[in-house]
């Protein structure tokens, strides 16, 4: 599990720094290094009190979501180049207290991340009504707050790393994920309202979608 962890993150260092054309970038390192951390200490929480959630989330995209993905991974993959290339050329000077706090966003992002899995036994990565699992509406921990609490996280995410990797230039590009997440959401909420028993009821109860008073 660790070895199949290293290799994204392993792959958006190794971007960040052939674009910046050097492996020294501490906060290159931070970055990466905080979310693979996350995720393995995630993955093993997950293989000891719910090894089905782990299953489910590690199965392949389906149809549905695979144009989604690469809506994901384009960006990404452009906020990475344009992230390295602003340390290269020096567009843009973040403050060490900047790419601290911005370090801390994204390890707070990962955090609510772990306690959302951990409320909810369905979280899935794919956008799926789970009925060979019994999927029922969860709304305790983060869900009694947000509708999507995922998302939110990857928000705190988005909005940490540009400053983390020393970028302002990159954090605008990892800005343009957003859009990709509204739309996800919208979708989701759609299905569930739909097809989930319960979920319009629950939808009545906690209004807000992913930020509280604003969507």
């Amino acid at each position: 599990m660790m070895l199949r962890l290293v290799v994204p993150f392993g792959i958006m260092l190794a971007v960040l720094s052939l674009a910046a054309g050097r492996f020294d970038v501490w906060g290159f390192w931070a970055w990466t290094s905080i979310m693979w951390l996350s995720s393995v200490v995630m993955c093993e929480v997950l293989r000891r009190v719910s090894p089905e959630l782990l299953a489910e989330r590690a199965k392949p995209p389906s149809d549905r979501d695979r144009p989604t993905r690469w809506l994901i991974v384009l960006p990404l993959l452009a906020s990475l180049i344009v992230s390295g290339l602003d340390v290269r050329f020096g567009w843009s000077s973040v403050p060490l207290a900047a790419q601290i706090a911005g370090l801390a966003l994204v390890a707070l992002g990962f955090a609510l991340m772990g306690w959302v899995l951990l409320a909810n036994p369905f979280a899935s990565s794919a956008v799926r009504i789970q009925d060979d699992r019994g999927q029922r509406v969860v709304s305790t921990g983060p869900y009694a707050f947000v509708r999507h609490p995922m998302y939110f996280a990857a928000l705190l995410v988005c909005l940490g790393s540009g400053p983390a990797v020393g970028s302002w230039w990159g954090g605008l590009v990892f800005l343009s994920l957003i859009p990709i997440f509204v739309r996800r959401t919208l979708l989701e909420d759609r299905m569930l309202t739909a097809e989930l028993e319960g979920y319009r009821e629950y939808a009545t109860h906690v209004r807000w979608r992913v930020v509280p008073h604003v969507f």
